[in-house]
């Protein structure tokens, strides 16, 4: 259904601002979310613009440019928090009777234990691997060394799971038991206990960026690789498969059906998403690991007795390269000839001492050339390159040229690894050459015999083609039902997705009700309490909208003016009969009240009920809001006692203090 006020894009333009929204979050917060599935993403994006009332992506764009709190917004929408206590009740059920009892029985005593949720949101998760534990472990529990880890993105829910204070609501799915053992109530909150915390570790961690947590017994991480492409879930279970331990065991989630996860690990229980790390497997990889630091050792070894053993060591080193059979020669990176084997003395009938400690490009030796000496050489003196060829021919007399591939390799010292020197190795291929054009001859016999059997091969290319389209018509139809499985597989991701967001709306508009009827409670006491005091005052109070219309009359202005409640309030106060009041101070008293004006202690001559005759003071006070008038304020304080006592202490002065005669 298309939402009002919003103007359509093509798909096309709003795929690629959707892009530059998430390019945008990578830049200002460092999420990546480049391999996170599409469908899911723009979904939240357009939520969060609906929210925000912005018409189109540009606009959003926009809004992100003026507003940088928004990406925080923003990350919330698109990092999914549904969890709780026992989640998918079958699943603990077999963590709890299978798995974690395993786990246990193939621990030493003192063993560490090490746990991990990842993606644990506000934590209910990680807690429910702690009780888990302490269930099974029993009293042990408290002495023994146990970590269960938990991570998410988003810091603000990790600050969360880290104080370990939940709602009334948060803990309803927990079991009574394990509600009364591990949290405290305080109010209408519950504390996890501090024996429970002190087994717990929570962190910020982004699982395609950030090394895994390693040596795991346990990792857990559900409903996080459905957001994810396949790219990227691959090198996350390869990081996963690194951090658990031999046989260490890894659950996913139950819409989480990942072929990858077969492969890297052994299923246990794939109806619930629970895999092995197989053992037998990473023996061989040990192995490797193991014959590398032997290595470094005997490396390290032998620079430590390189001091003591130079001359016999460069000696051996001589010999080996003496008795090498490969024409080798060795040059400074100026070019002086540092080394010049017996093979090369051989190849170039030039003795070695008269080319050491001479230029090699002065030494004019056949078969290195110009390019080899200066190009190819210079490429590897600085690196550019590991290793370079160049090819060449020494002339002998009355025999065939010798045909020479040279080999240029970097020489590295052992510590700094930098370029100390140059090698060059001469390969005769001679052999090689003469091979090549024996080999030509016989292609060229070869290709006769192959035009002979083009003619048989037309014959059969006409049979293969026909069961090659039989072929492809059995591939295509394969290839539809392949694609039709992963389609349905990837709409049952999405319809999960939908579910979460969906929990998550109705958590946080639980949340809103509630919040809205804790105030209307508290509106309904004021407006009770603000009722009872204004009836009890002794003074007459009126309340009039700006039209005149009576929306409040005390007892006391029954009292006063004659009038009840019932029949005073709605009515209009210049159109309503009140015996008590004249009509010329009522005409004052609404001119007043349309010109916003103050009146203070105008005194007024009214009649009772009972037919006397009264005094009161009146007070009008306009109701403004903003510069805005609602209404009046009207109060009537009666002193006719006042006036009459008044009286009587005037005359007695009068009389100088005597009582006036009878």
């Amino acid at each position: 259904m298309a939402r009002h006020g919003r103007k359509r894009e093509s798909a096309p333009v709003r795929e690629t601002q959707v892009e530059g929204v998430i390019e945008r979050v990578r830049q200002a917060r460092n999420f990546d979310f480049r391999n996170y599935k599409r469908a899911t993403l723009r979904r939240r994006i357009e939520r969060r613009m609906l929210d925000r009332r912005c018409n189109n992506v540009a606009d959003y764009q926009a809004l992100l440019d003026r507003d940088p709190t928004e990406y925080d917004q923003l990350l919330g929408s698109l990092l999914i928090k549904v969890t709780s206590f026992f989640r998918d009740s079958e699943l603990w059920d077999r963590l709890a009777q299978k798995v974690i009892p395993q786990i246990l029985s193939e621990k030493r005593t003192g063993e560490e234990i090490r746990v991990w949720s990842a993606g644990c949101a506000t934590g209910e998760e990680v807690y429910t691997l702690g009780m888990l534990f302490a269930d099974a472990m029993g009293p042990s529990f408290a002495t023994a060394d146990i970590k269960v880890f938990g991570t998410d993105l988003d810091e603000r829910a990790v600050s969360y799971a880290r104080h370990g204070v939940y709602t009334k609501q948060q803990v309803e799915s927990l079991p009574k038991r394990l509600l009364k053992t591990w949290f405290e109530e305080e109010g209408n909150q519950y504390l996890v206990r501090k024996e429970l915390r002190r087994a717990v570790v929570f962190g910020v961690h982004n699982l395609v960026s950030d090394a895994p947590i390693s040596r795991l017994d346990l990792l857990v991480c559900r409903n996080v690789f459905i957001y994810l492409n396949n790219g990227l879930q691959k090198r996350v279970l390869s990081r996963f498969h690194y951090a658990l331990r031999r046989n260490g065991v890894l659950v996913l989630g139950k819409s989480e059906l990942i072929p990858f996860a077969g492969k890297v690990f052994e299923a246990v229980d794939v109806s619930r998403r629970i895999y092995r790390k197989n053992g037998r497997r990473d023996a061989a990889l040990a192995q490797t690991r193991l014959q590398n630091l032997l290595e470094q050792e005997t490396a390290s070894r032998g620079d430590a007795g390189e001091a003591e053993e130079t001359g016999p060591t460069e000696q051996f080193h001589r010999d080996v390269l003496q008795a090498v059979d490969v024409p080798v020669l060795a040059t400074a990176l100026d070019g002086t000839v540092l080394s010049f084997n017996e093979a090369a003395v051989a190849m170039w009938n030039r003795l070695e001492s008269d080319v050491l400690g001479k230029k090699l490009t002065s030494l004019g030796l056949p078969g290195l050339s110009g390019e080899v000496l200066v190009e190819r050489t210079t490429m590897v003196r600085e690196g550019r390159s590991p290793s370079e060829r160049g090819s060449g021919s020494i002339a002998r007399p009355e025999k065939p040229p010798l045909h020479v591939v040279v080999e240029v390799l970097p020489l590295r010292g052992s510590a700094s690894q930098d370029i100390q020197g140059l090698v060059y190795l001469a390969h005769d291929v001679t052999a090689l050459a003469d091979m090549q054009l024996e080999l030509q001859k016989v292609n060229a016999e070869r290709q006769n015999g192959i035009e002979e059997l083009q003619t048989i091969n037309e014959e059969l290319q006409s049979s293969n083609e026909e069961l090659e389209t039989t072929n492809e018509e059995l591939q295509s139809a394969n290839e539809e039902l392949q694609t039709t499985n992963e389609e349905l597989q990837s709409t049952n991701e999405e319809l999960e997705t939908t579910n979460e967001e969906l929990q998550s709306t109705n958590a946080e508009l639980d949340a809103t009700n509630r919040e809205l009827a804790s105030r209307t409670d508290e509106l309904n006491q004021l407006a009770f309490l603000q009722r009872t005091i204004i009836r009890s005052l002794s003074g007459a109070v009126i309340v009039i909208d700006q039209k005149g219309r009576i929306t409040l009359w005390n007892l006391a202005a029954e009292r006063l003016l004659g009038v009840s409640e019932q029949e005073a309030t709605g009515q209009n106060l210049w159109t309503l009969h009140v015996p008590s009041l004249s009509r010329s101070f009522l005409a004052r008293l609404r001119k007043a009240a349309t010109a916003n004006q103050t009146i203070k202690g105008e005194e007024v001559e009214y009649e009772m009920p009972n037919g006397t005759r009264g005094n009161a003071l009146v007070a009008s006070v306009p109701i403004v809001d903003d510069g805005v008038a609602m209404g009046s304020v009207i109060l009537f304080e009666d002193n006719t006692r006042l006036r009459s006592v008044t009286s009587e202490l005037n005359q007695l002065k009068k009389n100088n203090g005597r009582p006036q005669a009878n």
